[in-house]
């Protein structure tokens, strides 16, 4: 394994050396001494996590990889600043804990809890403008960059707004841990997209290893993974657990090709493969991506998250079917098998309130019931309902 000493020198690697490289999915900041102010702002900031439990996500994901354990992931698309921090940490443990016990009675390993949670504030679009009727503004990119209100003012991007953000996760993961204390730990995670806030949160330990302290997991996402990208280049740095989505179009060479990127020393734990292909494709493209990192001998943990690949619209909402999320999920464990892998673990959007964004499985049966309590910001996502059937499906799948 290469020294921290020949790592820097070989490489440059700094938490602002993605400023050389392509930054997709930033925002458009139009005031640079207010940005300025906010990084060195939370560059002097608390951390949100200590890299010691990050670390401890690092030697439990090792379990995973080694098939000695099973991965359950979830939580919101997407947080909101006006979210009761207390009441939904509670509600989201109590989730966990209910599809813990779906679930862990058909395994032989132990579950490793990871919420979206904490900083999930940031998302990516598929499009940077929005439109109805004759109005054309910023898409809303959370609440971390803009607001949600289809105004101006609210979606003009504000650096502030990390301020906020960081505020929140700061209570968000201590309440957290207290509401653990004694039991499993869940763990934090969010997607690593708005970068001038992942790097003032990136601190040094006294090893010399730099971690990223806004969560103890970070992935990247599907639209920002460009081998040379200003994403990859940040996450190739820092020590956490780090999340590859695979999907639609994903070749084996290119996957191989951001693992070496992302962890050239293949260690086990350090690399989640996230496969979000859709129940349609799923068959077609995930086995030569398997194939391809055990023939490479990769020791990164693979898990399915089944709900990104499987969205639909419905006028102007987005809706996901349970029906094709059972189906991403069976045919990923029945691929995992067929390789000669250990299917490590689900992904999932999930609510613990009675929402009705997913068709079936305890949801809503038409898409005219979606309207009774259709709240998310961005994404659909699971009801308590649908999330613990769903564990007690894939347990019996397992």
């Amino acid at each position: 394994m290469k020294t921290l000493a020949a790592n820097d020198a070989e490489t440059r690697w700094s938490p602002s050396s993605w400023r050389t490289h392509r930054a997709d999915q930033q925002p458009a900041y139009t005031d640079d001494d207010a940005l300025a102010s906010v990084e060195a702002r939370l560059a002097a900031a608390a951390a949100i996590v200590d890299p010691a439990e990050c670390a401890a996500l690092r030697e439990a994901m090792a379990e995973v990889a080694r098939g000695e354990a099973f991965l359950l992931q979830g939580g919101d698309c997407a947080e909101n600043f006006d979210d009761a921090i207390a009441e939904r940490v509670a509600s989201l443990s109590a989730l966990f804990d209910r599809m813990d016990a779906a679930i862990a009675p058909s395994l032989d390993v132990p579950l490793v809890h990871v919420a979206r949670i904490g900083g999930q504030f940031a998302k990516p679009r598929s499009a940077p403008i929005e439109k109805r009727g004759s109005v054309e503004l910023p898409a809303y990119r959370g609440d971390i960059i803009n607001g949600f209100g289809f105004s101006a003012h609210d979606r003009r991007p504000d650096p502030e707004r990390m301020m906020r953000a960081h505020l929140q996760s700061v209570g968000t993961a201590a309440t957290l841990a207290a509401a653990r204390a004694g039991r499993d730990p869940v763990f934090t995670s969010h997607e690593g997209l708005l970068l001038p806030y992942e790097e003032a949160l990136t601190r040094r330990d006294e090893a010399g290893r730099w971690w990223a302290t806004s969560g103890h997991m970070l992935w990247l996402g599907y639209r920002t993974n460009a081998l040379d990208g200003a994403h990859v280049d940040y996450l190739s740095g820092i020590e956490n657990v780090v999340g590859i989505k695979c999907g639609p179009g994903l070749e084996p060479d290119q996957l191989l090709a951001l693992a070496e990127k992302l962890d050239p020393a293949n260690r086990a734990g350090k690399l989640v493969f996230i496969a979000r292909f859709g129940a349609s494709q799923v068959r077609e493209q995930l086995p030569a991506l398997m194939r391809a990192t055990k023939a490479a001998g990769l020791k990164g943990a693979w898990t399915v998250d089944p709900m990104h690949g499987n969205t639909e619209k419905a006028g102007e909402r987005k809706l996901r079917r349970y029906a094709a999320i059972v189906s991403e999920i069976a045919s990923f464990i029945a691929i995992a098998r067929a390789e000669g892998i250990h299917a490590g673990g689900l992904h999932l959007e999930m609510s613990a309130e009675d929402v009705t964004e997913c068709l079936g499985g305890g949801g809503p049966e038409t898409v005219e019931e979606m309207g009774r309590a259709y709240r998310t910001s961005c994404d659909p996502r699971l009801n308590a309902r649908q999330a613990v059937a769903l564990a007690e499906t894939v347990a019996a799948l397992l």
